[in-house]
């Protein structure tokens, strides 16, 4: 991610792959129902983070830096927004590896793109009727659901039923 256009680049391939993934799954993430919230990113190390810190500096703005599962985790901003595949990317989330993780298993770099979905409950429901493979469902007590598809053709999915702030 040492540069947007590097970032956009990679990302044509990439959000082929998603919409591949989904429609596997009869999920139409163009129908209007989907909004793309953000992208994960996994860095190797502090050493890593920092440099992908450094990176998107040149082009977002840190929105929240915290510590989550003992690593540091921080949400930025995209300036302008990315546009890529007819998807609009405002936000990008980086975070260290957990102290405890193996490396060698990690998936480096954009390791899942989240969806803010329109009616959530009746989606996840459909999902599960349908068989999609869900690796983690999560209800916070904020309010806030999300559910991550399995890892499958270098592609894993989020879904959520509101942005990650």
């Amino acid at each position: 991610i040492n540069t947007k256009e590097e970032l956009e680049e990679f990302l044509k391939t990439y959000l082929e792959l998603v919409k591949m993934n989904a429609n596997k799954f009869q999920i139409d993430l163009y129908n209007g129902d989907f909004k793309v919230d953000h992208l994960g990113f996994q860095t190797y190390s502090k050493e890593d983070f920092d440099a992908c810190h450094e990176a998107l500096l040149k082009y977002s703005n840190i929105i929240k830096d915290t510590t989550i599962h003992n690593r540091r985790n921080r949400l930025y901003e995209f300036k302008p927004i990315i546009q890529v595949q007819g998807f609009e990317i405002p936000k990008i989330e980086i975070f260290e590896p957990k102290p405890d993780a193996y490396l060698p298993k990690l998936r480096l770099g954009i390791e899942h793109v989240a969806f803010v979905v329109d009616n959530y409950d009746e989606f996840i429901k459909n999902c599960k009727m349908n068989n999609v493979p869900i690796e983690k469902e999560v209800e916070f007590e904020t309010g806030s659901k999300l559910f991550k598809t399995v890892f499958m053709n270098l592609i894993e999915m989020e879904f959520r039923n509101d942005e990650l702030t």
